[in-house]
């Protein structure tokens, strides 16, 4: 079983990665899954996984969670994953505001001559986007406005499917297609909002997500010195070379690689990563046992989709020299990553649990702090009626019978026999006296404390 320290020791870019984060003062996975999110974007679209199981190509797209309360340091990690990975080839960045936005970002339409005429034609503007969020609360904020279809554009877009959806106006009317674009998203996650993405559990948000804390526990006081070597910053040219544009205008315009002239096999082909036997073998076991009905947690349902992912992502940032070819040992350290990812997040659900846990003990002390200082206040009150009313109806201090002073009460004061029970309080406390019945109803009842002062 691997540990934390095998697996940062297990390939020198990981050292680096670690040995630079604490070098900085940043949390080293969560720097890492930045990291890995900048070189996902990096990646040309066409670049695509194998189907372990399905009949379609995997995307590189990922989701990254930063766990950690504002201010901790969300804005400096994301910084210094980009001192590792500057070159994100242009890619857009940007923060959602609508799930119609997101086709926006990667495509337009240009007048083209067609025959005697100039006709709109759609085009790539840019193949490439990462979601920069800062507070997972305004991605929250967005996809709750009545018919936003944010979510469910996010959803699309991590597994690489086509993204758009149909308006009647034609002009406003944008799709990208499949193995045409490549998205990646960056958030910061306060435990507290936690909520806003696990509720969307059933579109199946949180799972395509790769969750790391902004903070690091076992950081020394003094931060190491940073290491040198010719690792970093990455170098995105040893990836594969996008598309001509006018290949991907031509996959835009068709709106489907299977809609183009063979299929897109000569006009767009893909480059399908190659993966170990051991990648195959895990897939046909976890379709086996979703057959079976062998659900897990439902959090992990995407799982597999997640570490194919990593394990790519790994092979570029371990041999960029080779970084289409995922070995045995990419496979594995995806499998620990995700595993961390998983821990991570179950962490971050036990404090959003006990930070509601803390929050409605704190509301039930102020209700119940509330409720005691409304019951003083009522009793005052109803004292000063009682006294006021014997001052003025009973200046000689005759007494006057119980049920007699409770009627001069208000009618909501009068239940349950709560005059009776402020009778008793005064006698206790030295302003009444009390003749006659010993029940507080039929009893007689008068001012014993100070000469009576009548109060109109």
């Amino acid at each position: 079983m691997m540990d934390e320290r095998q697996f940062w020791d297990s390939t020198p870019s990981l050292r680096y990665v670690f040995d630079y984060a604490r070098a900085k003062q940043v949390a080293p996975w969560a720097t890492l899954f930045v990291v890995l999110a900048r070189i996902s974007v990096a990646m040309p679209p066409h670049v695509v996984t194998p189907s372990l199981v399905s009949s379609e190509y995997g995307s590189l797209n990922v989701f990254v969670g930063i766990l950690g309360p504002s201010g901790m340091g969300k804005g400096l990690t994301t910084g210094v994953a980009r001192s590792l990975v500057p070159d994100i080839r242009k890619a857009m960045t940007a923060q959602p505001a609508s799930g119609e936005g997101i086709p926006a970002m990667f495509t337009t339409r240009k007048k083209q001559d067609e025959g005697d005429r100039q006709v709109q034609v759609v085009v790539c503007a840019n193949c490439r986007a990462l979601l920069d969020i800062p507070e997972i609360a305004v991605l929250g904020g967005n996809s709750k406005r009545q018919g936003s279809i944010l979510i469910p554009m996010l959803t699309s877009a991590w597994s690489g499917e086509d993204l758009g959806c149909f308006t009647k106006n034609e002009a406003n009317r944008y799709t990208v297609p499949r193995y045409g674009y490549r998205l990646s998203l960056i958030t910061g996650v306060q435990p507290s909002n936690l909520g806003m993405i696990l509720d969307e559990s059933g579109t199946g948000l949180p799972q395509r997500f790769l969750f790391a804390p902004v903070t690091d526990s076992e950081a020394p006081e003094e931060p190491p010195q940073a290491p040198f070597g010719s690792i970093f910053p990455f170098d995105v040219a040893a990836l594969p070379a996008d598309m001509m544009v006018s290949a991907l205008d031509t996959l835009y315009q068709a709106g489907s690689r299977y809609d183009m002239m063979d299929h897109g096999e000569t006009s767009y082909p893909l480059t399908v990563m190659e993966y170990p036997q051991i990648a195959y073998a895990e897939a046909r076991r976890v379709r086996a046992d979703t057959l079976h009905g062998k659900v897990s947690d439902p959090l992990d349902a995407h799982r597999l989709g997640l570490k194919t992912k990593v394990a790519a992502l790994l092979a570029m940032l371990d041999h960029p020299n080779d970084p289409l070819k995922v070995r045995e040992r990419d496979w594995t350290l995806a499998d620990y990553v995700c595993e961390k990812s998983a821990q991570f997040r179950a962490e971050a659900i036990q404090q959003a649990e006990e930070i509601k846990r803390t929050l409605k003990a704190e509301a039930i002390a102020l209700d119940d702090d509330a409720r005691a200082e409304a019951d003083k206040r009522k009793a005052e009150r109803v004292k000063n009626t009682v006294l006021n009313y014997l001052d003025k109806h009973d200046p000689d201090r005759k007494g006057i019978v119980g049920w007699r002073i409770s009627n001069a009460a208000r009618s909501t004061d009068r239940k349950g026999g709560y005059v009776y029970r402020i009778l008793e309080e005064l006698r206790d406390e030295g302003k009444l006296d009390s003749a006659g019945n010993s029940d507080s109803r039929s009893a007689t009842w008068s001012r014993c404390d100070q000469p009576p002062v009548l109060v109109s």
